[in-house]
């Protein structure tokens, strides 16, 4: 059915007194949207998606896939399907509403008064005609079993909650039956005259009562839960839903825009990889490289190098080995180019990102049916995304409209047009080919039952996802992790790329081995290249310092002066013996506090006689002065000195510097070898080490992890024993067995809970049950002036919200602007959000995060005021520089990260 002007005027009557929209006020010439015109506009954006997006194949596989295997399929798909679409293009109707025409359109027209208790509104009267239009069909089915249209009447039921919510900020549970069970719905019956539904008044009363009333709707949803709904089979109809609800809040938020901005045309650029840039990809991927051409030119001419024999350490053989772990990625991506989910198990240091593209472009040059559209790198951290980012659009040569970087310290991205409000939309839709965003973000987007971050599900559908550091969260949310991704890959069209380091099979966390054996492994024996000497022997764990006691409050300050004369020897020894950087030496130190940070940076600085530079990071040092910093020791210049880095926890993962030393505070296995990646990282230096002590508690940060858990009643020579030969799979193996042994608990919240949710499409629930990062974190904006040198791509912002500067920009006055923004709103809510977005990243450069509840922010708050969703440090020359961050002395009992 096309549901287009011609076909709503027909539907509607007198469906020229209805309206939708009305201009803006400036706008008086304008005539009003009429609700033929909007819920006709609605559908064709709808349709355009539907259309460019190719998810005709993805919606009939999630209708088909939904129904219970003993119900009569092929008439429930033609009523399902029909449903689907109707609740996009009737989801408007409940406008017919003489109160909401009156108080919202300024409709004076005579049109049909009724007299009922939902004032204005429009979402619940658009339920009631919706499901109206629904039974009117159903009864021209008396041949489907009792079971079939109970099965199809909670379809129905859960569509039109997508109508019922579509002007509110979440979903919560559909069935909620509070919604349907009311009989004031009753009180609605005369607009049904205004609308072609074929019902007699005997059969609206069936409607009423077999339908709407609360025994007949408890009835419904207890025989779908106990008789119709299949645990292993209960995603398609949630995804279905979530899928429908993307595409109605979409589509009519495209629609609205397209009537107020008087557009023209269907805006219908959703930034998709077209045939010009698969090409690029390939070809690019393949050439841009010299050592990509060779890996391509080995595996055209058939030559392998032979890793026996590339044992020696060195710079040549660990360019090799990378080289070894692209051709068999390559081909093996090659042979199962139609599989969706693959696993890449490759060592710190041995390109994974570059081996990423490579299985990218392999996936875009077998992609045949063309169906894949856009490709999704998905980061822990925005160090990570940022590193990314650049690395891709330089290698690829991508433009700016078609590379973006989603996270909050990302600049506001012009993309392609000049019209401020088309470049918001194409970031509000992520509508570009190849997007780079946080795994808390991708993973709400397919969790979510919120509505602006659910407009991207559609968006998921026939895409390339790679995923990096999965390792960087919690043990137990990976089971939901894989749930999600399994599900997604099969019903969405969605080829997952799996990156990691240390993580195992993660496929053994399915419960059904078939769905565990889908995933392609495309390292087939990944212990050749993880017990290769470039790689376990690249750097030399020393354990040493284990043997001094962890020490209390009364011999800590002992214990640091000690390590500092240590490291000091150390990294002199090193300088020494450098021949390949004469009396040089980068060395790294990690403690898990900021607190123990600060304490030794003073120690080091009052003793040193030795370090040409010593630099202090940590999570409160702002973004400008960490990217200074990692620039700093990758300069030629400093390369030439001794330098020591003391650091915290958020050196590990992305942080792309190359040390010769390292010291760290012993936590949790997966932390030592990530800093052990910081070190040697292409194997052309001798003697480099890493010093593991115990210093600070992990249990603090980690005590809730499974790793660490298991760490701590490991022996000690297990643990030695796996950093050293990497066989990371003996503790994982244990902590896989666990999750699974819980997931067949009924009395601990586990898997189990989350698949119940799904089944009930309780989205409310199924948002809560994964959880990536649990603490509340807040936002600290530092009022303080950056040199004018590290913000020069914020420039022409700075220019725009009339933010002046010289040498330097004032912290004070880019807060002045950002609040003066939301001071003054205009009546416009885009050019507000505009605003917004555009000082976002601007910013991002003033503000660290800190956990809200914690000691730590209580001691700071005192030097600031909570304002606009920040704690504005007003006060922070007390306790805070650009150079150190927070001046953790200033502070009692601080344990900042």
């Amino acid at each position: 059915m096309i549901f287009d002007r011609d076909f709503f005027n027909g539907f509607i009557t007198d469906s020229n007194c209805y309206f939708a929209h009305l201009p803006k006020v400036s706008e008086s010439y304008r005539q009003p949207e009429l609700l033929s015109e909007h819920s006709a506009l609605v559908y064709t954006y709808a349709k355009t998606i539907i259309q460019k997006q190719q998810l005709n194949k993805i919606i009939d596989n999630l209708i088909r896939s939904a129904i219970p295997s003993n119900l009569n399929s092929s008439a429930l798909v033609t009523l399902i399907s029909d449903l689907f679409y109707k609740s996009i293009a009737y989801h408007d109707l409940g406008k017919v509403n003489q109160n909401f025409q009156l108080s919202r359109m300024k409709n004076e027209s005579k049109i049909l008064n009724a007299s009922h208790s939902f004032e204005n509104q429009h979402s619940i009267i658009g339920v009631y005609i919706y499901l109206a239009d629904f039974f009117s069909v159903l009864i021209l089915h008396s041949q489907l079993s009792d079971e079939e249209q109970i099965f199809v009447s909670n379809v129905a039921l859960y569509l039109s909650y997508t109508i019922f919510k579509h002007h509110s900020t979440c979903l919560q549970e559909a069935q909620n039956d509070a919604i349907w069970n009311n009989k004031q719905l009753f009180e609605l019956r005369p607009y049904l005259s205004l609308f072609n539904i074929s019902l007699d008044e005997a059969q609206i009363e069936s409607y009423h009562n077999c339908l709407l009333l609360n025994s007949s709707f408890n009835f419904l949803f207890e025989l779908y839960n106990e008789k119709l709904v299949q645990k292993e089979n209960n995603f398609p109809l949630f995804a279905l839903c979530k899928l429908n609800y993307s595409l109605l809040t979409a589509s009519d938020y495209l629609a609205t825009a397209h009537y107020m901005n008087e557009w023209t045309e269907i805006n219908a650029d959703f930034g998709l990889i077209n045939d010009s840039l698969r090409e690029k990809i390939i070809n690019r991927s393949e050439n841009s490289k010299t050592y990509n051409k060779i890996v391509y030119d080995n595996i055209n001419n058939n030559i392998r190098f032979q890793i026996d024999k590339l044992k020696k350490t060195s710079n040549i053989n660990l360019n090799n080995l990378r080289k070894c772990i692209a051709t068999e990625v390559v081909c093996n991506v090659r042979e199962n180019a139609d599989r969706n989910l693959f696993y890449i198990e490759a060592p710190t240091g041995s390109g994974k990102t570059n081996v990423s593209m490579l299985a990218l472009a392999e996936l875009l040059r077998f992609d045949e049916d063309k169906k894949l559209n856009k490709v999704f790198y998905v980061f822990p951290f925005t160090t990570l995304i940022t590193q990314t980012y650049k690395s891709l659009s330089e290698t690829l040569d991508l433009k700016e409209d078609e590379i973006a970087e989603i996270h909050s310290k990302a600049s506001f991205q012009t993309g392609k047009y000049e019209d401020d409000y088309l470049n918001y939309i194409d970031n509000l839709f992520v509508n570009y080919p190849i997007a780079l965003l946080s795994h808390v973000r991708f993973f709400d987007v397919l969790k979510t039952n919120n509505k602006e971050t659910n407009y991207l599900l559609h968006r998921m559908a026939n895409s390339v996802v790679i995923i990096d550091e999965l390792q960087s969260y919690s043990p137990s949310t990976w089971d939901k992790i894989i749930y999600f991704i399994n599900n997604y890959s099969q019903y969405f069209n969605m080829k997952f790329i799996v990156m990691s380091a240390t993580l195992p099979k993660i496929g053994n966390l399915l419960n059904d081995k078939k769905l565990a054996s889908d995933f392609v492994y495309l390292i087939a024996d990944k212990s050749i290249y993880f017990k290769n000497p470039n790689f376990c022997n690249r750097v030399k764990f020393d354990y040493s310092l284990l043997n001094c006691a962890v020490p209390d409050n009364d011999t800590k300050s002992v214990y640091l002066s000690n390590m500092q004369k240590f490291l000091f020897n150390q990294s002199e020894n090193y300088a020494k013996n450098n021949s390949i950087y004469p009396n040089s030496v980068h060395t790294i130190i990690e403690f898990i506090f900021k607190k123990t940070a600060s304490e030794f940076y003073s120690i080091a600085q009052a003793n040193n006689n030795f370090f040409d530079e010593i630099f202090l990071l940590s999570g409160t040092i702002l973004e400008p002065r960490r990217k200074e910093i990692i620039e700093k020791l990758k300069s030629t210049e400093l390369r030439k000195k001794k330098v020591l880095l003391i650091s915290t926890q958020v050196v590990e993962a992305g942080v792309d510097i190359d040390m010769d030393l390292g010291f760290k505070d012993k936590s949790i296995i997966d932390s030592e070898e990530q800093l052990a990646g910081r070190i040697n990282r292409n194997v052309n230096k001798p003697q480099c080490t890493l010093f593991i002590f115990n210093y600070d508690s992990e249990k603090m940060l980690y005590g809730k992890d499974s790793r660490y858990q298991f760490a701590k009643e490991m022996d000690i020579s297990e643990y030695k024993n796996i950093l050293d030969t990497k066989d990371f799979d003996r503790l994982y193996n244990l902590i896989i067995n666990k999750i699974n042994n819980k997931n067949k608990s009924v009395f601990i919240e586990n898997i189990h809970d989350l698949e119940n949710a799904i089944s009930s499409l309780n989205y409310q629930s199924v948002d809560s049950q994964l959880e990536l990062i649990k603490s509340l974190n807040d936002s600290v904006f530092v009022p303080i002036d950056i040199p004018i040198r590290f913000l020069r791509d914020y420039i022409s912002i700075l220019e725009e919200f009339g933010i002046q500067y010289e040498e330097s920009v004032s912290g004070k006055k880019v807060w002045d602007a950002y609040e003066s923004v939301i001071q003054n709103q205009d009546s416009d809510f885009v050019k507000n959000k505009i605003a917004m977005n555009k000082l976002q990243g601007l910013i991002s450069n003033f503000t660290f995060s800190i956990y809200r509840g914690g000691k730590d922010y209580d001691a700071i708050q005192t030097y600031g005021k909570d304002m606009y969703g920040f704690l504005y440090l007003e006060s922070y020359s007390e306790i805070y520089s650009f150079k150190d961050g927070i001046k953790t002395e200033k502070i009692v009992n601080s344990n900042f990260m």
